[in-house]
């Protein structure tokens, strides 16, 4: 068994979880021995999400884990009691005891079932398929002195005892040295949230974000780390109760070289965090690990025995795709410096990178709306959090779950939510056919305009049937909107036809149009408990960061019309480091709307066809999809407003409207008496794209393509 399948849930032959102590008790003893939820993971063959569960009670184990697992427990027990020595339990029923990394000195296991390892060469009684393997869980570190395939197994005793411990016929090799993180209360932040390591004549240089250049005496990965917990790297919380950022270390294809990484990333199969990379066990060596993504682009590191929310480093590899190929669009021929001060401007705005600027936009939300937090192996109370944060994993509704989620599995096309963007385009009608252009316009972050007004609660969905709407209660209704009345000139103001799951928004934009007592709701999943704009902070500090980098770059909001659109005009020959920032932010906000509902990303759940909810409070599909569906009603509602002046939308695709006018000025448009339109840099204004001839959009008709699309595929967005 490994940690990619837990079969807890799965009656097995075999003891049952009777013996086990209390749920508390199994915390205390995994505390007071100074492991980690990981390490107990490892030894028992499971997830660290299970043992998680066994130690709060909410699920018990079954079978040989239970087995597994309670004699793991009485052996701590007996090792901190200094009792008696305790049965020695069947080789099936056996913890993995290297997982305990230095501790598995102190707790000897049987002898007579060793054979060595064919992962590592390295002794131990478990069988994986008949073979000899330790279980799916990191195998000893290859500096801890491994044994000869062919030689015999060394007898050593089954339990220590309190009197005379036995002692093994050859001393066990010394553990490697544990590199410590210092404490939070003792680490610094006087160099900066982060580092861009190059590789220098005589070493490595580590060039900071305030553009000071340090040396680095690395010559490692165990180096690298050892130098970067000794130094003061770090950054301040976003706001007061949340928890500091990880410092970053950015590593180009030189720093890669010169610590002997290798020059690709790792198949899959390798990233898993318990896998037998070289990379794994030179950090398990010094007792540490990486999270539940394993070795990606971006590789989050920390102790074994420490929090990866606190006491964490994240590793950016350039080589492997970070930074120039996952959406930040950075420059290629950027120096380390440049590239340093760059994301030391992007932690100042935002935050700290940790991934692709969707990943830091998402982790900004929690940033902004902390929960209360604990140390995963302490229990300190290491965060207060804040009112209205999202503090509990929740299962979607079977409507709301994305494609791939196990409540998705069985469900029809027609049940799931029917909210989407605006795709649409028609012919140019007989008077639009004597205006030469069209001109295309963009809304500028179309879905972070309205986000600040989405009304959000903590809690499950509960099932109800021919609910009265309410526009203030978060959920998805079925419901039939075809009664709506739309114009032919207009796209429709709600996807799908029939009946069909809509959004809260989606249904309140219905009711402002024919009123709240004209809509009759067949069932609803709805959210109850108190509701607030949990995205509204999130909302004001985007709009902040996007304004202060275009301020740079000599655009600012009381700019008239004229002079803004020359300055957008000359955007492109701007300053290319603040563009490129720029482009960072838009991926930001974005990006961070299709995280809310992503699939999985860890080893674990790469080959799963039908995946669980991730446990992350964050992981909310049913925001996503509400914060769509307010971006398609005020949309809707701008263009209806503004075709009053007599300017009807060729096409739309998202936040790209493509108008037929008879000057190449976007200003024919919103200048009109009754246009919901403005030029401006704030989220919802509008800013022009691109002009072409009126033929050009009868051509791209007649190939049924959506000229808006091609336009938004084609042309540059700043």
């Amino acid at each position: 068994m490994d940690g990619l399948f837990d079969f807890d849930a799965i009656p097995e032959p075999g003891p049952t979880s009777g013996g086990l102590p209390e749920p508390a008790q199994r915390r205390r003893l995994r505390r007071e021995s100074g492991l980690s939820l990981h390490q107990i993971a490892g030894a028992c063959g499971v997830s660290e999400d299970t043992v998680r569960a066994w130690e709060q009670g909410s699920t018990t184990p079954r079978g040989d884990n239970a087995a597994v697992y309670s004699h793991l427990l009485t052996a701590l027990d007996s090792r901190l009691q200094g009792g008696t020595a305790a049965p020695q339990p069947p080789p099936a029923q056996t913890p993995d005891w290297a997982a305990l990394g230095a501790l598995r000195h102190e707790i000897p296991t049987r002898a007579a079932a060793h054979a060595p390892c064919r992962r590592c060469q390295q002794l131990t009684h478990h069988r994986v398929g008949g073979h000899p393997q330790h279980l799916g869980t990191r195998c000893p570190a290859p500096d801890a002195g491994r044994a000869h395939p062919t030689a015999p197994p060394q007898p050593t005793p089954a339990w220590p005892t309190a009197a005379a411990p036995a002692l093994p016929a050859q001393p066990p090799p010394s553990p490697p040295v544990r590199l410590a993180y210092p404490p939070r209360t003792a680490r610094g932040i006087s160099d900066g949230p982060l580092a861009v390591l190059d590789a220098g004549p005589s070493g490595l240089i580590a060039h900071l974000a305030d553009g000071r250049p340090r040396a680095c005496p690395a010559d490692d990965l165990h180096g690298l780390l050892a130098w970067a917990v000794n130094t003061p790297l770090g950054a301040a919380p976003v706001r007061r109760e949340a928890l500091p950022p990880a410092p970053l270390l950015v590593l180009t294809s030189t720093a890669r070289a010169r610590l002997a990484l290798p020059a690709d990333l790792p198949d899959t199969p390798a990233r898993h965090p318990r896998s037998n990379h070289p990379l794994l066990q030179q950090v398990r060596a010094i007792g540490w690990q990486t999270d539940a993504d394993g070795l990606g682009p971006w590789t989050r590191l920390h102790p074994s025995t420490g929090d990866p929310a606190c006491d964490s480093i994240r590793l950016a590899a350039t080589d492997w795709g970070a930074l120039h190929h996952d959406a930040w669009n950075l420059p290629e021929q950027l120096t380390p410096g440049e590239l340093a001060a760059t994301l030391g401007q992007y932690t100042a705005l935002v935050r700290t990178p940790l991934g692709p600027p969707g990943a830091c936009g998402h982790q900004l939300m929690r940033d902004l709306r902390p929960p209360a937090h604990r140390h995963a192996v302490t229990g300190a109370l290491l965060s207060v959090g804040v009112r209205g944060a999202l503090t509990m994993p929740v299962d979607p509704a079977p409507c709301e779950a994305p494609p791939g989620h196990q409540l998705a599995s069985h469900r029809s096309e027609r049940d799931a939510l029917a909210d989407t963007d605006i795709d649409w385009w028609r012919h140019p009608a007989p008077d639009e056919a004597d205006r030469a252009y069209v001109v295309c316009l963009a809304v500028n972050l179309l879905h972070l305009a309205g986000s600040n007004e989405i009304r959000v609660t903590d809690g499950p969905t509960h099932h109800v049937h021919h609910p009265p709407f309410d526009p203030k209660r978060p959920g998805s209704w079925l419901i039939d909107l075809s009664a709506v009345p739309s114009h032919p000139m207009l796209p429709p103001a709600f996807a799908g036809t029939g009946l069909a799951w809509h959004t809260t928004p989606a249904v309140a934009y219905a009711a402002l149009r024919v009123g709240a007592a004209q809509l009759k709701p067949v069932q609803g999943w709805l959210r109850s408990g108190p509701t607030g704009p949990y995205l509204a902070p999130w909302y004001d500090h985007l709009r902040l960061a996007r304004l202060a980098v275009l301020e740079r770059l000599g655009i600012n909001a009381t700019m008239e019309p004229p002079d803004l659109l020359a300055a957008l005009a000359d955007l492109p020959e701007a300053d290319s480091l603040q563009r490129a920032l720029l482009h960072a932010l838009h991926a930001t906000a974005q990006d961070a709307f299709t995280a809310l509902a992503q699939p999985p990303t860890q080893p674990d759940q790469a080959a799963l066809t039908t995946w669980p909810t991730p446990k992350e409070p964050t992981w909310r599909p049913d925001l996503r999809a509400a914060v769509i569906a307010n971006a398609r009603a005020n949309l809707h509602r701008k263009l209806a407003r503004t075709s009053r002046s007599g300017y009807f939308p060729l096409a739309v695709a998202g936040d790209h409207i493509v108008y037929a006018t008879r000057t190449p000025h976007l200003t024919e448009i919103t200048d009109t008496p009754c246009s919901d339109f403005r030029i401006g840099i704030s989220p919802g204004h509008v800013r022009p794209i691109a002009v072409r001839p009126l033929h050009w959009y009868t051509a791209r008709c007649a190939e049924g393509t959506n000229p808006a699309q091609l336009l938004k595929d084609t042309c540059p967005s700043w």
